[in-house]
């Protein structure tokens, strides 16, 4: 007679999650669940690396929170003008309405930011068209 053991030999089963597999868990959920939690966790982390950036700049650049091309763009003139650029040097101009104590620095195509001519202290960015209606209200 011959003795069929079938020693270490496990056969597949069907996990309540649809796969198959064997074992006692299902491995491919496990490593499913994994990434999905490394990817949260950069996404915090990303999210507060933004938030701190955002805590050390001088003015609110949230109205191109939606464009971060922009905001590093702005940031590097901002860091320019702190670490003694001119705005003149970066394309900037006086602004005709403010009687030359504004300064307007163009940041990428649809955007300016606003410096006390004086101070050289940046005061607002602003979208073009905000910028066309608020360069009275900022010089006054």
């Amino acid at each position: 007679m011959v003795n069929h053991q079938l020693k270490g030999i496990t056969m597949k089963r069907h996990f309540p999650c649809g796969h198959s597999g064997k074992g006692k868990y299902c491995h491919t959920c496990v490593a499913i669940t994994k990434a999905k939690e490394a990817e949260a966790l950069a996404r915090q982390h990303k999210r507060l690396a933004r938030q701190a950036l955002a805590a050390a700049d001088p003015i609110d650049l949230s109205c191109v929170a939606h464009l971060p091309s922009l905001q590093k763009e702005a940031r590097s003139i901002l860091t320019k003008v702190r670490d003694g650029t001119h705005p003149c040097a970066l394309k900037g101009k006086p602004i005709r309405s403010s009687n030359r104590q504004l300064l307007s620095v163009p940041v990428g195509y649809a955007y300016r930011l606003v410096f006390d001519c004086e101070s050289l202290r940046p005061l607002r960015l602003l979208s073009h068209e905000a910028y066309n209606h608020a360069a009275d209200a900022l010089s006054g």
